[in-house]
């Protein structure tokens, strides 16, 4: 291995490190604190559950929910959006996939620099990067002004084109290709990533996302074999 060659992994948060909608969690959470705004906030919950209910999303359904975020925290204190997002991770941590640890740890020896990628909202993906020690967390952001939301949706990971356009933007900070990255994830919006990175996993894929595996030289994985191709396919990437 080239220990002067820097390498990203992009790690999914839900479905890939933990069961669940964190974004639900949050939500709730903010509702029962009286930081957000309750119908809007009722309505985005309404459409995370017809999304999570549905094999293949309907067209639009993403957008709505991230304009129904965005909505529900106009006006909102950044200061309790934090401390409801601390609120979350702590419920959401024990949840984590018993394979974690190692797989971080695997990462770390090899020489990643793990981020997490996710299309949650971005406090308690920070929240859950910091927990975790990972190099970034990265969520849907809503624009702040003096300490409040303004309601502008700024990135929108989980939409069309989101993860993709991180990569390339953190491929071009860093000033190497996206080669050097590493994806993990298990739903549909993360076949746009892993169509331009050096190494693609799909952990326990969706039904679209493996469909668009077929034939193409991505890793599929589950939680019983994730550490064992993780390690196979680091192995390889060290190798050339």
């Amino acid at each position: 291995m080239n220990c002067c060659a820097a390498k990203y992994a992009i790690l999914d948060l839900d479905g890939t490190l933990l069961p669940g909608h964190t974004s639900r969690h949050y939500l709730r959470v903010l509702l029962d604190d009286g930081t957000c705004d309750r119908q809007a906030g009722l309505s985005c919950l309404e459409a995370i559950d017809r999304f999570a209910a549905e094999e293949k999303a309907p067209p639009g359904l993403m957008d709505e929910i991230y304009r129904l975020y965005a909505l529900a925290m106009k006006g909102a204190s950044v200061p309790r959006a934090r401390f409801a997002a601390e609120k979350t991770w702590r419920a959401s941590r024990g949840k984590l996939f018993s394979f974690v640890p190692e797989l971080l740890s695997l990462l770390r020896a090899s020489g990643y620099r793990v981020h997490l990628l996710s299309g949650n909202h971005d406090f308690p993906v920070q929240e859950a990067a910091i927990d975790l020690r990972l190099s970034g967390g990265h969520g849907a952001v809503v624009e702040v002004a003096d300490g409040r939301f303004t309601g502008r949706l700024l990135s929108a990971p989980g939409a069309a084109g989101g993860k993709l356009a991180f990569v390339r933007c953190l491929s071009e900070a860093a000033g190497f290709g996206a080669e050097n990255f590493l994806a993990i994830g298990n739903s549909a919006s993360d076949a746009e990533m892993f169509r331009c990175v050096g190494k693609a996993v799909a952990f326990e894929p969706d039904a679209e996302l493996r469909r668009l595996s077929a034939g193409l030289p991505w890793h599929v994985a589950d939680r019983r074999t994730i550490l064992r191709v993780c390690e196979r396919v680091v192995a390889g990437a060290e190798a050339a």
